[in-house]
């Protein structure tokens, strides 16, 4: 792998993370707009198509892409109203980010004490 193609890949996993960010960001506030929200997703998600596919090893960054196309395809689907495509995508965006907490916070009382 060159340094290009690292470079691509940084920058395609970045910008699923921003995917991700700003959509739970918009999600998250108690005044949602939708139509602000469809914008925003179609925007970043036209940069993200923009760049190569890349495959990904990582199951943090396979559930971003996953994301990516379940938001998407969501937002097309014309059955959902406005409230239940909220509603789904922010269930996907808790799971997502609740994984992604769970490797790096551990309280101390169930960590294991390891004594000489």
């Amino acid at each position: 792998m060159n340094i290009d193609d690292k470079a691509l890949r940084v920058k395609h996993m970045r910008l699923l993370e921003k995917f991700l960010k700003s959509s739970a960001t918009i999600l998250k506030l108690e005044n949602f707009n939708y139509d602000l929200f469809e914008k925003r997703a179609i925007k970043i998600y036209n940069l993200i198509k923009k760049l190569d596919e890349i495959r990904v090893d990582s199951a943090y960054f396979k559930s971003l892409q996953n994301f990516k196309e379940l938001t998407i395809n969501t937002l097309k689907n014309e059955s959902l109203s406005k409230e239940e495509k909220r509603n789904l995508l922010l269930k996907q965006v808790n799971l997502i980010e609740k994984n992604r907490n769970k490797k790096t916070y551990k309280k101390s009382k169930h960590k294991k004490h390891i004594e000489d």
